[in-house]
């Protein structure tokens, strides 16, 4: 997988777009990175996953934080964050989105960036 990302100071958002294949050893490592600036300057994340493809399973997702990012800071959970997907990960973004909604974490699954800029400003 690759990424860039762009700290977005106009919309307080860390932006990233991923490209190719989302394990979960490069996920962890770049969710890492990216959710400690967030934290930092205080600004909402968006991940716009629309180039790549998913190949972290859905028993992963169930379990994302606490096993991958409550040992390091359990705040990190708690960034609001969005992600942009394509039509063939949707389902595994709108079960992450149930899973996590269920549990307090702020993230939704989109398919248009519009819709995902217009919920994290009403945050």
């Amino acid at each position: 997988m690759k990424y860039t990302y762009e700290i977005n100071s106009k919309n307080q958002t860390i932006d990233v777009i991923t490209t190719g294949e989302i394990i979960t050893e490069e996920a962890v490592a770049m969710g890492l990175k990216i959710m400690l600036k967030a934290k930092e300057l205080k600004y909402k994340m968006v991940f716009d996953n629309r180039l790549s493809k998913n190949r972290i399973s859905i028993g992963e997702a169930y379990c994302w934080f606490s096993t991958h990012f409550d040992n390091i800071d359990t705040e990190l959970r708690y960034i609001p964050t969005a992600y942009i997907a394509n039509n063939e990960d949707w389902d595994f973004y709108s079960f992450l989105e149930c899973t996590c909604y269920n549990k307090g974490i702020p993230i939704r699954a989109f398919q248009e960036e519009n819709a995902a800029m217009k919920w994290l400003e009403s945050l």
